[in-house]
């Protein structure tokens, strides 16, 4: 399974490009949002949310658009379960406005709640945004020559190519003889959390775990539990503690949790 996140992103990109516009994703910005030019050249920044199945996943905290320093004019909520994908575009003020009344209610049922954690939307709540690509500057109709799965692929590589080039410093040399690969034999690890599949690699020798795909992707820490703590932090925009012993499991069929596999 892939990266839910990353491949409504890309999807998204695709129809955006198939319409008349143009689209780059903002991998330096927390959310990963993208930017899209219209067919007019204006721009937007634009929050996009996937699902396969159940409810798109936001944060409380998103009732309070100043919290969210990336500055999102739409969201785009894209539906990979449905066959083509489903795409739902709507102004941030509507959504925020939309979170903000549920969580009112959620507050006030216990008093003391805070503004913190995930929050779920249910397709009722976005529906009557489905194919708005006018509110995005974009065309109705779109040209499928315009992107293929080839263009999606190479755009994939490049985009990974370029984060590898920042984290490797500004000025670094290439040099001409690349040494003979080497197999890594650490564990491959997965985790689910808040509608995404997160892929690390854990050393058993050291303790430490590298996350090799979804959010967090290219971050080191030094023991699964720190690790954990982190990647569910960054998905709910709150401080969260896991234990790195249930929260990673093996990627493999048995899917066996870490601190079973380690005794």
């Amino acid at each position: 399974m892939h990266d839910t996140a990353g491949r409504g992103i890309q999807a998204f990109i695709s129809e955006v490009i198939q319409r008349g516009g143009r689209a780059e994703r903002l991998d330096h910005l927390p959310r990963n949002p993208v930017e899209v030019r219209g067919a007019d050249g204006s721009s937007r920044i634009v929050r996009v949310r996937t699902r396969i199945d159940g409810d798109w996943q936001a944060r409380r905290q998103d009732a309070l658009p100043d919290t969210d320093d990336t500055g999102p004019q739409f969201w785009v909520f894209v539906d990979l379960g449905s066959d083509p994908p489903g795409y739902f575009v709507l102004p941030s003020d509507e959504v925020a406005a939309g979170i903000a009344a549920e969580v009112d209610l959620w507050m006030a049922d216990v008093p003391g709640r805070t503004h913190t954690g995930s929050h779920a939307i249910p397709l009722s709540s976005v529906v009557h945004g489905k194919d708005c690509w006018d509110l995005l500057g974009l065309a109705a109709a779109k040209d499928t020559t315009l992107y293929t799965d080839d263009d999606a692929a190479e755009a994939e590589a490049e985009r990974r190519a370029r984060n590898r080039a920042k984290k490797a410093g500004a000025g670094a040399v290439r040099k001409s003889t690349e040494p003979e690969a080497v197999e890594d034999l650490r564990l491959r690890v997965i985790a689910d959390r808040g509608g995404y599949r997160v892929k690390g690699r854990f050393d058993p020798a050291t303790g430490a775990l590298e996350i090799t795909a979804g959010p967090m992707e290219g971050r080191r820490f030094p023991d699964p539990t720190t690790a954990a703590g982190a990647v569910a932090s960054y998905i709910s925009g709150d401080t969260e503690t896991c234990d790195g012993g249930t929260f990673w499991r093996l990627d493999q069929p048995e899917s066996t949790p870490l601190r079973s596999y380690l005794g």
